[in-house]
């Protein structure tokens, strides 16, 4: 009995150093080796602590951009086993796998103009009614829902029109103009001059706000904006 005990003090202690060693965030360590001596039995039990390294598991999707940022889908946690003297092994803590995100579709960095629209702007329809459908099919209005998008990945955004047969519907770009901080805008629109751009081989978008004053004085408009595409598409 008393032999038990000693191998359950042995085997708290080494936990606690274990764990003492994780919150003074000493990487370096590995393994710590504790001897317990019983007085009583003139018997010693060692227990040796081993941290497990967590795997890292890779997840590759075919619509993000291969210079999309790499996203963390699961957060990753090192294991922890004990192993006795007499080679018995016991797991503490299994590890828990890492999820990364890694896109597969081709780069898009482009470089090209941009400027600014409303609703009310010529030749565009008075409801803001833009030319893709959401992600879950429904219809988007700049007058009814706003000049922003509510991403499932990437969250609340801006809208862009642009042609769609170079950036299909749903297209996630990171905006870069020089003057303002980057940002992430979404195409859900299109217009004749972004197309015959496009043709010619040049890069236009179009930034959307609700109606055409409400652009004035944002610093948005560029002739050598950076646009670098994160998701072709939905």
């Amino acid at each position: 009995m008393e032999i038990y005990l000693l191998k359950l003090i042995g085997n708290w202690l080494s936990v606690l150093a274990v764990s003492l060693v994780s919150f003074l965030g000493l990487g370096a360590y590995q393994e710590k080796e504790i001897d317990v001596e019983n007085t009583s039995y003139t018997k010693t039990v060692s227990v040796v602590n081993e941290v497990i390294p967590y795997p890292i598991e890779y997840v590759y999707n075919s619509s993000k951009s291969k210079n999309a940022e790499q996203v963390t889908l699961v957060e990753g946690e090192d294991g922890l086993s004990y192993t006795y003297d007499n080679g018995l092994k016991k797991i503490l803590r299994n590890p828990v796998t890492k999820v990364v995100e890694v896109g597969t579709a081709r780069n898009g960095e482009y470089v090209g103009r941009l400027t600014t629209y409303g609703s009310d702007c010529a030749g565009c329809s008075k409801t803001g009614t833009v030319a893709c459908k959401t992600e879950s099919g429904a219809k988007f209005s700049l007058v009814k829902n706003g000049m922003y998008y509510q991403d499932s990945d990437y969250g609340k955004v801006r809208i862009l029109a642009a042609d769609l047969s170079g950036f299909p519907c749903g297209t996630m770009i990171l905006v870069d103009n020089g003057q303002i901080d980057p940002f992430y805008a979404v195409v859900l629109d299109t217009g004749g001059s972004m197309r015959k751009a496009y043709r010619q081989g040049q890069i236009w978008m179009d930034l959307a706000f609700v109606y055409q004053d409400d652009s004035k004085g944002t610093k948005t408009g560029s002739k050598n904006t950076k646009f670098s595409v994160q998701r072709w598409g939905w």
